[in-house]
């Protein structure tokens, strides 16, 4: 099979424009890529901007969940590779090129993040601070903090995974995206990883220290303003009560960390309870909205 581009960007977003006019130039930059917006809900102000640029576009006529723009964005996808990222990740120059020579197709390849401490930052991410809005980013310092902590840096990957990822394309489709029933978004990553340490043989998990991307964190879904959203709370714990119903169990292993499935394996999973699963998304969201597919300038 023949693939247009090596790697297709998938980018989810709803409400996030500011980080968004940040982060894209970056990805288009790249020679390699086809780089695709996953619009979750139709937002006027989205359209005009993108419009401009050489991307693709899927909106769905209303709020669907992040899950669902993923997923449909990625039917989108021409690259051998999927690259999944948040919409206020801002790459490193060349991130491409490092995560390629990492890649294979029983591999997916994981970037290194720094995020500012807006909310409590994993181990397995570093804490640097360039600024906490999309107006007060300092790229010049985050560029050069990278220059050095590479020329610092003896290993060039280890195992692990998480946001941002590479995935082969092929192993996407084996996998069929992701979980929709954890709209509008969150416990959807371990469940995606849970169920990749589950194929046999499972893929590679692998972390590159070198492909490094600065996340703003949390400013998409966490907060309201400078606080943590009821609305975020409630779908937090919805989510995890999802996924218990789900797998009988919550995971195990720390964020960063490859599922160890040992346990899991003989494992059947659970349907999707009807109240709290697509009743409570119909109430939460309404009905499934129309997808519309639209090209910007150049794509």
């Amino acid at each position: 099979m023949s693939y247009r581009y090596q790697i297709s960007v998938i980018i989810p977003s709803f409400r996030n424009l500011q980080f968004l006019q940040l982060c894209l130039p970056e990805y288009l930059k790249s020679r390699h890529c086809q780089v695709i917006i996953g619009l979750d809900g139709y937002n006027q102000q989205y359209l005009d901007y993108l419009r401009e640029y050489p991307v693709a576009i899927s909106v769905t006529q209303r709020r669907q969940g992040l899950c669902t723009a993923t997923n449909l964005a990625a039917g989108l996808a021409e690259g051998e590779y999927l690259f999944l990222c948040n919409d206020d990740m801002v790459p490193s120059p060349g991130w491409d090129e490092v995560l390629l020579s990492s890649a294979s197709l029983n591999r997916i390849v994981s970037g290194t993040v720094w995020e500012p401490g807006l909310i409590e930052v994993p181990p397995c991410h570093k804490k640097m601070d360039f600024g906490h809005t999309a107006d007060s980013f300092r790229r010049d310092d985050f560029i050069n903090q990278i220059l050095q902590t590479i020329k610092s840096q003896t290993e060039r990957t280890e195992k692990g995974i998480n946001y941002p990822f590479l995935i082969p394309a092929k192993l996407w489709e084996k996998l069929s995206g992701l979980d929709e029933r954890f709209n509008p978004g969150s416990a959807s990553d371990p469940d995606f990883f849970i169920r990749a340490a589950l194929l046999d043989p499972a893929p590679e998990m692998i972390r590159c220290r070198e492909a490094i991307f600065y996340h703003f964190a949390g400013r998409s879904g966490i907060y309201a303003g400078d606080r943590v959203s009821l609305w975020w709370k409630f779908h937090w714990k919805h989510s995890r009560m999802m996924f218990k119903h789900k797998w009988g169990r919550m995971w195990e292993h720390k964020f960063g960390q490859v599922p160890d499935v040992s346990r899991w394996e003989n494992i059947k999973t659970g349907g999707e309870p009807w109240v709290s699963g697509r009743l409570w998304r119909e109430a939460w969201f309404g009905a499934p909205g129309k997808q519309s597919i639209i090209n910007g300038k150049g794509a």
